[in-house]
């Protein structure tokens, strides 16, 4: 079943590209083969973007790889940039 949910964030992946231009990598969680992390680099629109990839999500099932009350969630981060 792990192999399947690759398969189905590399064919996401590959969707999310072609419609929005924005290249995405996954990482598994190294003790947890059931945690996974999607990263999504240099996202311009926001919003647009986050529509493209919920509808995504929902094309290719990964809903069902979900544990019993599981959620997927959004998280953002920025380039630290120090104060000097």
């Amino acid at each position: 079943m792990e192999a399947d949910l690759a398969r189905e964030l590399y064919n996401l992946q590959a969707e999310i590209l072609a419609f929005t231009g924005v290249g995405g990598r996954f990482l598994r969680k190294a003790d947890d083969p059931w945690t996974w992390m999607e990263i999504y680099e240099n996202v311009i629109d926001p919003p647009a973007f986050d529509a493209v990839l919920e509808g995504a999500v929902v094309r290719h099932g990964l809903e069902r790889f979900l544990e019993a009350g599981g959620h997927r969630h959004t998280e953002r981060f920025v380039p630290f940039v120090p104060c000097v």
